[in-house]
């Protein structure tokens, strides 16, 4: 009896670095294309390459039932996500600790609070840096057995390192890339459109375009000029209903967020699921440490809205890169001894697999949790949030606390509600004493006497240039009240009135005298400000947080009460002329989006070429949910990229002149030849992968991954993704002049194609760690009696000189898919290597 060989070594090909398109990270997340940026990080959208793998030994599978819609799906995927987000630090700020504090956060209140309020932490990736060839750390979420090794979070104190409780899941943390040592937080992925794009996508949906003057304008109120309003219904809601009880649960849990903004909000795209939407409809009714308040009259209570389900109207609270606690180990020289806290808090215990939660607690009774404090106030901070809502006690280098982040709530519902705030060009040009000057004389604690004291001896400017932005103007001192008084009426003005006056101010200090001319006439603010009671309401709720001090939480029922309070008087007749129509909760994003990817009426985006071979899992729980429409749409914006960036060098040609201005040619096309040719800036196996299509690329780390841990996947589902990558090779028709090297090859001249070869190569080796897939468990559900077994249910279709054969036995289409591989792979050797491309010189086109 001959012993078989063992098989090949696996080893993940060489990719270009995350997060590029069609990169991984640690080996485990295929990279799709980026989401977005911010200051710190950058997030992208993945696929989580072992969502079909099992952490513990695979067991075997009994056939399904006869229905497969009355059983829940097997228990395999119940907390694991195909399409995940990954948020990865930026090159400048590599091992700055502020991924791993965020992380830290992010697994805290996704174990902490109720499911459906924060992004669920799925992994965290820590490539340490001290390790060789960038070996990931890769951490599994709360709810499993590693733990994350990352200091606590306490008193603002962040580490960039981890501890010796950091976990290396084997072969998962590899990286093949050496030079890049990034490291990301895995978390849901949200489909949906945060409040910030809510509010724009509504407003320019009520523009209209004039025909005679090509100018747009909004199609409600006086303010036809300002389209950032929504109905005064919906800024209730988004601020009373969804903001103001996330904000809430991470308070009572010692968690301040520190930059509240529209765009920390995300809407969901499944069911709600903790419950109605609305006041404290949580599935768990013993989360909340106090009782919840007894419900408002029902006529106030809700905001409806016809047309739409509740589906549409939920968010989760995102970005907590600047959250922190505001507790503290007891022991701790920042804990305030005299302010013990009664409740959840993210303790710092390195080991803990769920957060120091109490063993029981309702919402009647408090039990404290040993060995936490308030902290300590310090006794000046810095700025931490964006000046457009950041509170005035921030401003004024004051620590940050619940009453800062119910502040800036507040900013927020009135910037809905009104289109704009006073302060909002200074915050655009990044003048940040201005944005405080005018929040002080808002709130009352500034009026004339002060701001002209303040004034330089040039009469000119106070603010003046921040760091990255340039000189402001100080606004004018007109109708400033009184000391003793505020200024609560111009939260509503509107933001048409607010850009006009600080276009005003600037036009007049601009001028030789510095006076502002009186000739100008301002626009008339929005009847809101001349309601009294929603000023009243302002004035109660700013005038709260205004008294509370850094270790007293908010009321806040007396906030929701306040913000209600709008719905009261929204029948006002000179509020309901500039009535707002609603927001029309249908996301639309998906169609233009669609719009957009039409080329000119050619086929860019389809499917890769199988030779009408097919290959599929017919049962609902074997089914992979990545459909073939993400990686069409990821492939859509790589091309998309390339061809901007093919533009950008014909617009950079046709400036300069062409090959007469040779220099300025060659700068330019340094900067965008790179992004001509997907693996123009790499080179090696790195270089061939990112010519192929991204279906290509996916299915090739799904089968390396597989291979790499083939006891942790069903083998008929290695099979199901080993066949993706197989069949479109053994079949389908390889376009060398596209994906093999350099520029001057054609299908047909005959010589080697080394991609193609390397291509089968792979996909051959993938199959050994399964014994190339000769197990009945392939095509049979285990047996029950230890006798009988039953065909696995298996779609199967060929085509055979030229006739598609349906329901073809999977045994057959699968050998003939491994003799084909084979014997491709024989033709490919005996051909000649390919000739060097041409090479040219200079610049001509």
């Amino acid at each position: 009896m001959t012993t078989r060989p063992p098989p090949t070594p696996i080893k993940p090909s060489l990719r270009p670095p995350f997060p590029e398109i069609g990169s991984t990270l640690s080996s485990k997340y295929f990279c799709l294309g980026r989401l977005g940026k911010g200051t710190f990080c950058s997030i992208h959208k993945c696929v989580d390459l072992s969502y079909s793998h099992q952490h513990a030994p695979h067991q075997p599978q009994a056939p399904p039932p006869q229905s497969h819609h009355d059983d829940p799906p097997p228990q395999r995927n119940h907390k694991r996500q195909r399409i995940v987000a990954a948020k990865a630090e930026l090159a400048n700020f590599v091992d700055s600790g502020v991924i791993d504090g965020e992380a830290y956060v992010l697994n805290f209140l996704h174990a902490a609070l109720p499911r459906g309020m924060v992004p669920t932490f799925v992994d965290y990736v820590h490539q340490c840096p001290s390790v060789d060839h960038g070996m990931g750390v890769s951490l599994a979420p709360a709810s499993s057995a590693s733990s994350l090794g990352v200091a606590a979070l306490v008193g603002g104190a962040t580490t960039g390192t981890t501890t010796a409780n950091s976990t290396i899941n084997g072969g998962e943390g590899v990286n093949n890339n050496n030079n890049n040592k990034v490291s990301a937080i895995i978390m849901e992925y949200l489909p949906g459109e945060d409040m910030h794009l809510l509010r724009d996508r509504h407003c320019q949906s009520l523009l209209v375009v004039d025909s005679a003057t090509n100018k747009a304008s909004s199609t409600y109120g006086v303010s036809g000029n300002t389209p950032r309003r929504v109905s005064i219904q919906d800024a209730v809601y988004l601020v009373a209903d969804v903001m103001l009880p996330l904000l809430k649960a991470m308070h009572e849990v010692g968690v301040v967020h520190r930059d509240v903004k529209p765009s920390r909000m995300v809407r969901l795209d499944t069911m709600p699921p903790f419950g109605n939407v609305g006041r404290h409809s949580y599935s768990n009714p013993n989360f909340f440490i106090h009782p919840p308040p007894t419900p408002p009259d029902k006529s106030t209570q809700n905001v409806v809205r016809t047309g739409t389900t509740a589906t549409d109207r939920n968010f989760k609270i995102v970005d907590f890169g600047l959250s922190k606690s505001f507790v503290v180990p007891k022991d701790s020289p920042f804990a305030n001894p005299h302010r013990p806290w009664k409740g959840l808090w993210m303790a710092p215990n390195h080991e803990w697999e769920t957060p120091h939660i109490p063993s029981s607690h309702t919402t009647t009774t408090t039990t404290a949790v040993e060995g936490g404090c308030i902290r300590l106030e310090r006794e000046s901070a810095e700025f931490r949030g964006t000046s457009m809502y950041a509170s005035l006690r921030v401003h004024q280098g004051k620590d940050h606390c619940p009453r800062d982040d119910i502040w800036g709530l507040l900013y927020v519902f009135c910037d809905l509600v009104s289109g704009g705030l006073p302060w909002m060009s200074h915050a655009a040009s990044r003048d940040r004493n201005s944005c405080q000057i005018l929040k002080e004389m808002v709130l009352g604690e500034r009026g004339r006497e002060d701001w002209e004291g303040s004034r330089g001896g040039n009469g000119g400017t106070l603010g003046g240039e921040e760091a990255g932005g340039g000189r402001a103007y100080a606004p004018n001192p007109e109708c400033v009240p009184k000391d003793g008084g505020d200024a609560m009426e111009w939260l509503l003005y509107g933001a048409e009135y607010h850009m006009a006056k600080y276009k005003r101010d600037h036009i007049g200090r601009l001028s030789q005298s510095g006076a502002v001319d009186a000739q100008v006439a301002l626009p008339e603010p929005l009847a809101l400000s001349k309601n009294v009671h929603y000023v009243e309401c302002l004035r109660k709720a700013f005038r709260h947080v205004a008294s509370l001090g850094f270790v007293q939480m908010p009321n806040y029922e007396l906030i929701d009460e306040c913000l209600r309070g709008f719905l009261r008087d929204s029948d006002d007749p000179n509020v309901s002329s500039e009535s707002v129509p609603p927001i029309d909760w249908t996301d639309r994003r998906a169609a233009s989006k669609r719009r957009r990817y039409s080329y000119n009426n050619s086929v860019k985006s389809s499917v890769i070429d199988t030779g009408g071979v097919a290959w599929d899992l017919l049962d609902e729980e074997d089914a992979d949910p990545l459909d073939h429409d993400t990686l069409l749409e990821a492939e859509n914006d790589r091309r998309a990229a390339l061809e901007a960036a093919a533009a950008a060098m014909d617009d950079v040609s046709r400036v300069t002149g062409g090959a007469s201005s040779v220099g300025n040619l060659t700068a330019a096309s340094n900067i965008v030849s790179t992004n001509l040719d997907p693996g123009g800036s790499l080179s090696g196996e790195a270089a061939d992968l990112a010519r192929l299509p991204l279906q290509l690329q996916f299915y090739l780390s799904q089968v390396e991954y597989n291979a790499q841990h083939p006891d942790s996947i069903p083998i008929h589902l290695a099979l199901r993704d080993w066949m993706a990558l197989a069949v479109p090779l053994a079949h389908g028709t390889w376009d060398a002049a596209l994906w093999e090297r350099g520029n001057h090859r054609t299908d047909d001249d005959g010589y080697r194609n080394e991609v193609y070869m390397s291509m089968l190569q792979k996909c051959l080796y993938a199959a050994e760690p399964f014994n190339n897939f000769a197990d009945r468990n392939c095509f049979y559900y285990p047996s029950i009696d230890g006798v009988t077994r039953k065909r696995r249910r298996i779609g199967t279709s060929s085509a055979v000189d030229d006739t598609n054969i349906e329901n073809e036995s999977p045994l057959l289409v699968v050998s003939r898919v491994f003799f084909l591989l084979r014997l491709a792979l024989d033709l490919e050797r005996g051909k000649n290597f390919a000739p060097p491309p041409k090479l040219s010189f200079g610049f001509g086109r």
